[in-house]
């Protein structure tokens, strides 16, 4: 018995040892004779959790209403049933287990220590909610295709190569998803920035090349033209490339890269093309082509590229988020209302409820939405916000059917 007593008497110094100040003590209570979580005992334990600084720890009592006058033996019995459904709460919203420890010394208590948090950020791509579109091409030849939102890329001939090394010709298959809109990038769980830089987007792309079954890839030294369909405020934009990391697209710029307006002749490219290939067709019904202003980007990689510029911050601004009665992950974005700009909401390691945005421009109007797929729908939360104005938001997510959540999106994502 010295010998447990003892330990528990370690597990605590040590927890202690990682603190900055003394420890808190607090109490949940328990309706009378329930060792179970209810819906007012996690209330209290989620409390306790948000009002402990970081790097602190609270040692947590553990008590039923009315059963003070009951035996030492059946309280102690229950506290240390009650401490073990604590505990699985805690680990539950996303504590890990070596922050939370019994003391199961006498009348059971739950130690809780609160390290400092780190951010990632929250959600994972889905590419099933964005329409896949496919062109065939000519690999020895020059190419080009029209998205269906209007952009138009245009590949050079002996432009890619297998994964071998060797210069493909013949058939090419390259697919496209577009994410042109706000609406598409939150769909599929996208972004147009990171943890703290705020980009605007004026497409963005995600491109695989295969020939048969294998996969093809843009040579080293070549590259390809993107007229994107945006004709005026082009000023600033960039080509950047993703990396996927921890299921996210992590956005790197070429900094010798840039975007600039071009006029942009797509029957003279027909033309040029059918002289070339007589067996050239261009699936149109528009008739005869007109000269029109495009926004050029260079490519020089497919994969995931995205043409944008970086959004100046000049009074930057934190917003926190909880999301009230949640205990798994939701993905969480802020869409500027003024720019075509989806900010990540960043997860907070300590738990599974709460969400940061870093850095965001004071004074713009946005809105901020979570949600999760649930049933065939999704759980929502949303609010317009000022940034700066205000600093945190408490929502509740409630379900709505996907023809419901498709119209919430449009109702504030023009």
């Amino acid at each position: 018995m010295l010998r447990f007593v003892l330990c528990s008497i370690g597990v605590f110094i040590s927890l202690l040892s990682y603190s900055n100040n003394s420890v808190q003590y607090q109490k949940i209570q328990f309706p009378t004779g329930v060792t179970k979580l209810t819906q007012v005992v996690m209330k209290q334990a989620s409390d306790i959790y948000n009002k402990i600084p970081e790097r602190n720890h609270a040692r947590i009592q553990l008590i039923g209403e009315g059963e003070g006058n009951w035996a030492r033996f059946d309280k102690i019995q229950l506290a240390k049933k009650r401490a073990y459904s604590i505990r699985e709460f805690f680990i539950g919203i996303g504590c890990s287990a070596k922050n939370v420890k019994l003391d199961l010394a006498g009348y059971a208590s739950v130690i809780l220590f609160k390290p400092k948090p780190t951010y990632s950020i929250s959600g994972q791509i889905n590419l099933n909610k964005i329409e896949q579109q496919c062109f065939r091409i000519k690999g020895d030849s020059k190419a080009y295709f029209k998205t269906n939102t209007g952009n138009i890329f245009v590949f050079q001939p002996s432009s890619f190569q297998n994964e071998d090394g060797f210069t493909v010709s013949g058939d090419i298959s390259l697919c496209v998803w577009e994410f042109y809109k706000k609406r598409d990038m939150i769909v599929s769980e996208l972004s147009s920035g990171g943890k703290d830089e705020v980009l605007e987007t004026a497409s963005t792309f995600y491109i695989q090349g295969y020939q048969g079954d294998k996969k093809v890839e843009l040579k080293s030294g070549k590259s390809y033209k993107i007229y994107l369909n945006r004709n005026e405020d082009a000023e600033g934009f960039k080509a950047y490339y993703g990396t996927v990391d921890d299921g996210n697209v992590r956005w790197l710029e070429d900094k010798k890269s840039y975007a600039y307006t071009s006029m942009f002749d797509e029957g003279e490219l027909m033309a040029e093309m059918e002289k070339n290939n007589s067996a050239f067709k261009v699936r149109s019904e528009e008739g005869e082509k007109k000269l029109e202003k495009k926004l050029l980007l260079t490519g020089k990689k497919i994969g995931w590229i995205n043409c944008d510029r970086i959004v100046n911050v000049d009074k930057p601004t934190d917003l926190d988020l909880v999301l009230d009665d949640v205990t798994d992950e939701f993905t969480v974005r802020l869409a500027l209302s003024r720019r075509n700009a989806i900010v990540p909401g960043l997860t907070n390691s300590n738990t599974l409820n709460q969400y940061k945005f870093s850095r965001v421009p004071s004074g713009e109007s946005a809105h901020v939405i979570a949600y999760k797929e649930s049933g065939g729908g999704y759980l929502v939360a949303y609010s317009q916000v000022t940034l700066g104005f205000i600093k945190s938001l408490s929502l509740k997510p409630e379900y709505k059917s996907k023809e419901e959540f498709d119209s919430l999106l449009e109702s504030f994502l023009h």
